[in-house]
């Protein structure tokens, strides 16, 4: 498995989330493989989220002066044909989060495959990844214009039957929901 995205969660102090944004803009604006940056809506409040393709040797993350509690790093793998690109894909960005269980995670990559594209038909994932160190986690990302479309294309994927992919809920443990939007300087929005 090759690693092709890396995500940063910045855990950050109350109130303080805006100052580590705008400690975030003049790194990673411009730079090559920079895909988003989102701020948590729903899930676990104050968070900043960075992906980029690979983090280049330079940038300096901001720091506790900023409000910076902790940085917490992974690196993932693509699955399923997805390929996160900058671009407006929708104001609000459901990231869903799940432990494999053990010895598990061809079989979940494979399922995740398998149903995506009929997925996609309803609302194309931003992507689909595997962990690549560390614990075996399963992290899927769907944009969406706003909450009230997710409702709808979630509750019409559900009743349409092509998700959750068919037998991969006994495969999975531990699983958090998050929704993130993108800040202003996100190519990805």
């Amino acid at each position: 498995m090759s690693v092709c995205v890396e995500t940063f969660v910045l855990t950050c102090r109350s109130g303080s989330v805006p100052q580590v944004v705008a400690a975030l803009e003049a790194p990673l604006v411009g730079r090559a493989g920079f895909l988003g940056c989102w701020t948590t809506e729903l899930g676990i409040l104050n968070q900043v989220v960075v992906m980029i393709e690979k983090l280049p040797d330079d940038i300096v993350w901001p720091g506790s002066d900023h409000g910076v509690q902790g940085i917490v790093q992974q690196e993932w793998t693509l699955h399923a044909g997805t390929s996160p690109q900058p671009g407006l894909h929708g104001g609000a960005y459901e990231w869903r989060l799940y432990d494999i269980l053990d010895g598990c995670e061809a079989q979940v990559v494979g399922l995740m495959e398998a149903s995506t594209p009929a997925r996609a038909e309803i609302s194309p994932a931003y992507a689909v990844m595997t962990a690549s160190q560390g614990a075996s986690r399963l992290l899927h990302i769907w944009p969406y214009a706003d909450l009230a479309d997710r409702a709808a294309k979630r509750k019409l994927a559900v009743e349409s039957g092509v998700w959750p992919p068919k037998n991969i809920l006994p495969l999975l443990g531990t699983m958090q929901s998050s929704i993130l939007t993108p800040v202003a300087f996100s190519p990805s929005r």
